[in-house]
């Protein structure tokens, strides 16, 4: 079994207890790999202690996700968790309770419940072109009506390699949120979109979360750009 960790860094010393766990996690289960991605250099610990690459800032979170896979192409079965760095870790175990929940049926599995989203697929929403036509053209045919979907927030998701390269990977808007909105109208957007997409083609009930909290489960708790 092999456990990929890809860590999306911005914050890094904010948080220096995340990347102590993180590396100390690496260091003590083979099975685990950590890498992480940025737009901007790292600091000395992490390229002297992990594989990374730095990568242009197109796509945000769910761009940097997409780039890592591509660029360590993992195995069908990797469990592959994609967090970001300012999260607080309470407790490993929620990598147990992943595959746990994986081995049970759930796909997609994020850390705190999400709200759900209201998507019309021929809702207009950037620069003249529908949800629809946002969508690469062999997924399009998924979006079909309006449907009220679950969504999953960037800073943590597990699943398996198998089951993101069957949905063709995250809906990615490759420009620049400012070009948009702010930050937080462009990352929902993306949410949405492939919220829709996992909701439609593996069904309601392959999306499932570690706690009904919003941001917080007993194992995490999911800062929003680095604040509380």
């Amino acid at each position: 079994m092999k456990i990929q960790f890809i860590i999306v860094g911005w914050h890094f010393e904010k948080f220096p207890e995340t990347v102590q766990a993180l590396y100390q996690l690496q260091e003590q289960v083979k099975e685990v790999d950590v890498f992480w991605i940025m737009h901007k250099t790292p600091p000395d610990f992490i390229k002297s202690n992990f594989e990374y690459k730095e990568f242009d800032n197109v796509g945000l979170e769910r761009g940097a996700y997409q780039r890592a896979i591509n660029h360590l192409n993992p195995s069908d079965d990797t469990i592959l968790f994609l967090m970001h760095d300012d999260l607080a870790i309470k407790s490993f175990e929620f990598v147990n309770r992943c595959i746990e929940l994986l081995n049970n049926g759930s796909k997609f599995i994020g850390n705190g419940v999400n709200y759900p989203a209201q998507l019309n697929p021929t809702e207009i929403v950037w620069k003249s072109k529908s949800f629809k036509e946002l969508v690469k053209p062999d997924y399009q045919y998924l979006f079909d009506k309006t449907k009220v979907v679950k969504t999953i927030r960037g800073s943590f998701m597990c699943t398996l390699t198998k089951y993101l390269k069957e949905v063709g990977g995250y809906e990615l808007i490759d420009d620049n949120p400012d070009d948009f909105n702010h930050i937080g109208g462009f990352g929902n957007l993306q949410q949405s979109l492939f919220g829709y997409k996992i909701h439609t083609y593996y069904g309601p009930q392959s999306i499932s979360y570690l706690s009904n909290t919003y941001q917080d489960s007993e194992y995490i708790y999911e800062y929003a750009r680095g604040k509380e």
